[in-house]
């Protein structure tokens, strides 16, 4: 019941934050729109910025986002399997669907 309540909270400020965004934004009009809360959504600034969305992870190796700190699998995700080397090789570190983590730690992963 509390993972729910966090995701909850999760979702209302990262709705408030991309609102801010697009109305703050000139640039925000000319890209089409990303649907954060879909899929698998990397953050920064204590899940406050969005840095990179994977609306569908298919299990294929993904450089990690170097300035992230949080991530959030909002649908479709069982786990995020993070790993320190480029090539999703070596150990590996389940992260889950909802964890922090230091910008950097990791450079790699997949999801499914």
């Amino acid at each position: 019941m509390r993972k729910t309540a966090l995701r909850a909270a999760l979702a209302v400020t990262a709705v408030a934050t991309v609102a801010g965004l697009a109305v703050s934004s000139g640039a925000a009009s000319a890209t089409p729109s990303v649907n954060w809360e879909a899929g698998l959504t990397f953050y920064s600034d204590n899940f406050r910025t969005p840095v990179a969305n994977f609306p569908n992870p298919d299990g294929a190796c993904q450089p990690f986002p170097a300035t992230a700190s949080a991530l959030v699998g909002w649908s479709n995700v069982e786990n995020v399997i993070a790993y320190q080397s480029d090539d999703c090789t070596g150990q590996q570190i389940w992260l889950g669907t909802l964890r922090t983590f230091q910008p950097g730690e990791f450079a790699s992963f997949s999801a499914y």
